[in-house]
């Protein structure tokens, strides 16, 4: 017992991204100059070029009125930073300005107000949101601004100016092009409109809660919004697109969200949990145990009305003391997969850069069955999924050479509370099914011993 201890004391000093399916790979971009802190909003194109969108100023322009015998004329400015999937960046990146159909320019992260005495100055549109639409082209928020952008070019295809705001990332209905657009601020309404940016009406008069990011799916007729201080996601719904939008109720309970995406491979709505400054599982009347700087995939037709449910994967910001030094003290501010859903690019709000870190797809997570027809080429455990999981999660593991295989599953006390394998194998890979329908919440560690070899694993239990 004294031997699991302490393994499990080791394994308990890892980043927490060691529970995820999803296995951290590096910051994004990796070339230092180019990383930034506080990303607001990130989204990735059809062609797998990275979109990030940093809240605060991270560059300048040159306004002329301004220009004098002790003014240089720039002002600093928001922008958009595109970055092709080596990191490098695109052609027409950074993005400072917005040219529309007819001739129009924007600056896209200021305008040349008035101040208090009536005399011009420079005010700064922050960055608020991105989201890909349903031809791949970038929705950008900036304040009370909504623009398309070709995501081939950069160049502008559509602008709507709204009296709400600031606004939130916006959603979009994948199947009907409409998109739903919403302030940050509670009480503003949440209004749909058609792909070409003409208004559809309200879908719901007043918001509740402050909300960065929420989703609709992909037939339009179900919203999730996500007050991040509600303590969980509401759901609202329509029968069809000619109906009015009612409350459902909390769907995910617990979570205090600032970001949610669909993953485009699988159609699980990524919804992220909290932060240090919003800390989940505060819902009253629900026992959660959601981690913080980490999001949670879902499949949207398992959710039940004031029920916990299952996630189908996590990751988990990665603290790795080789990048950071302590803590990153975080929002989770952005996700975006690319097309295949096999990467995931997530973001947070924060004045440490880098503020972009990129995850893959852990290996053979989802394998069903065994697989005797091939040889592995390395002796591996692999990370349970799905995980966290409730009540049941599948184990793989590959032997190289035929031996004697032990897999069993220790509580945090080092206590054996089961046995899945304990007979010799021939070579090949394996997947076994833990069941812990009788088992508390809490972290479990699993061992693999093959002829005097070991590889252990944790693994998160939630109820």
């Amino acid at each position: 017992m004294r031997k699991h201890l302490l393994l499990l004391g080791m394994l308990l000093a890892l980043p927490t991204a060691v529970f995820a399916q999803w296995e951290f790979q590096a910051v994004f971009p990796p070339d230092p100059s180019l990383q930034i802190r506080s990303t607001h909003g990130i989204a990735v194109d059809p062609d797998g070029k990275i979109w990030v969108q940093p809240y605060y100023a991270s560059d300048s322009v040159r306004v002329d009125i301004f220009v004098g015998e002790s003014d240089s004329g720039y002002r600093a400015t928001r922008v958009l930073y595109v970055f092709n999937p080596d990191g490098s960046q695109a052609e027409f990146s950074p993005i400072k300005f917005i040219d529309l159909p007819g001739g129009e320019r924007d600056t896209l992260g200021g305008y040349v107000g008035l101040d208090s005495n009536g005399d011009k100055t420079w005010v700064g549109r922050e960055g608020r949101g991105l989201r890909a639409d349903a031809d791949g082209n970038i929705l950008v928020v900036q304040n009370n601004r909504l623009y398309r952008l070709n995501y081939k070019t950069g160049e502008g295809m559509n602008r709507l100016i709204t009296d709400v705001g600031p606004l939130a990332a916006p959603a979009v209905a994948m199947e009907t092009g409409n998109i739903f657009v919403a302030p940050v601020v509670p009480g503003g309404p949440i209004v749909e409109y058609a792909p070409d940016f003409s208004v559809i009406g309200n879908a719901i008069d007043e918001s509740v809660g402050f909300s960065r990011s929420f989703e609709v799916s992909p037939d339009g007729n179900r919203i999730f919004w996500a007050g991040y201080d509600l303590g969980g996601v509401i759901e609202y719904a329509r029968i069809d697109e000619f109906s009015s939008f009612d409350s459902v109720g909390v769907v995910i309970p617990g979570v205090a969200s600032e970001s949610m995406t669909f993953n485009p491979a699988t159609g699980y709505l990524w919804v992220a949990a909290g932060s240090p400054n919003d800390r989940p599982n505060t819902l009253e009347g629900f026992n959660t145990n959601w981690l913080m700087q980490t999001w949670y995939a879902f499949d949207i037709n398992d959710l039940v009305p004031n029920t916990v449910p299952e996630p189908k994967g996590s990751l988990t910001w990665s603290n790795d003391e080789a990048i950071y030094e302590g803590f990153v003290d975080g929002r989770p501010r952005g996700l975006a997969f690319s097309p295949d859903g096999n990467t995931a690019y997530v973001a947070q709000f924060s004045q440490i850069a880098p503020s972009v870190q990129v995850f893959t797809r852990a290996e053979g997570v989802a394998l069903p069955v065994d697989r005797l027809d091939e040889v592995p080429t390395k002796f591996a455990l692999k990370q349970n999924y799905p995980n966290p999981f409730n009540p049941s999660t599948k184990i793989e593991f590959a032997l190289t050479q035929p031996g004697h295989a032990r897999l069993a599953v220790y509580d945090v006390l080092g206590r054996e509370v089961a046995v899945l394998v304990d007979e010799p194998l021939t070579a090949g890979t394996y997947t076994k099914t833990f069941d812990a329908r009788n088992l508390p919440s809490g972290m479990y560690l699993y061992t693999l011993d093959v002829d005097g070899q070991r590889l252990n694993g944790t693994m998160t239990l939630l109820r």
